[in-house]
């Protein structure tokens, strides 16, 4: 990727970082200094953390500027992914939205599908999506395997907390990250808790969208 493409692309997430900032709310003189403070400490914090990762994917870009500067769908997955960049303190959904940019330039959809798929990044913890990529294809866990042996029978929950044991007191939140996941479409149940044979165990339950949104996301499309 040519240097001048990439200054483009920075441009832009400059461009949208500021309008996201500004679009931070003023009052009294007591929240106009929480503002300021937010706005010179955390929120910049965030910009320059998501212009670092933003950089290091378009250095890898093959790409012409020409090609990058009038590429619409960029264009929007920047102006989105910049405001949902600085308002999480979590980087590591800030490698998701700079992957989902990069993928923009190449992908199929249209920019309503694009923005969807934004929204979804936007609204979902980091355990929403990695459920969701464990349900993908459970057997890619090594924990997964050996659980599919040592099983009769049990739920998909089961193999599940193997995987992530840390999630085994939180059962409630994975039942509520499923329920949401399966209404947007993403998994092709809303309950982990039905018992079934150790092959049900460990298949896979997310829809085709479920599909393109984790691979909206990877780093390599």
């Amino acid at each position: 990727m040519s240097e001048k493409a990439k200054q483009v692309a920075l441009q832009t997430a400059e461009i949208s970082a500021k309008t996201a900032l500004s679009m931070i709310p003023v009052g009294g003189a007591l929240i106009t200094s929480v503002w300021d403070s937010i706005k010179s400490n955390c929120a910049q914090k965030r910009l320059d953390e998501w212009q670092n990762v933003i950089e290091e994917r378009l250095s890898k870009v093959d790409e012409s500027l020409e090609n990058i500067g009038t590429n619409e769908n960029f264009t929007s997955a920047m102006f989105q992914a910049t405001e949902l960049a600085i308002k999480t303190a979590e980087n590591k959904k800030r490698i998701y939205l700079a992957n989902a940019v990069i993928n923009s330039l190449t992908c199929p959809f249209e920019e309503s599908i694009i923005m969807i798929f934004f929204d979804m990044i936007g609204k979902y913890s980091l355990w929403h999506i990695k459920i969701l990529d464990y349900f993908q294809n459970p057997l890619k866990f090594e924990i997964a395997q050996k659980s599919k042996s040592t099983y009769m029978m049990g739920s998909p929950k089961t193999v599940l907390y193997d995987v992530y044991p840390e999630l085994r007191d939180k059962d409630e939140y994975v039942n509520r990250i499923v329920k949401e996941l399966y209404a947007d479409g993403l998994m092709n149940t809303g309950g982990l808790d039905v018992i079934m044979t150790g092959d049900g165990m460990v298949a896979s339950r997310v829809t085709d969208m479920g599909k393109e949104f984790i691979k909206f996301i990877a780093e390599e499309n």
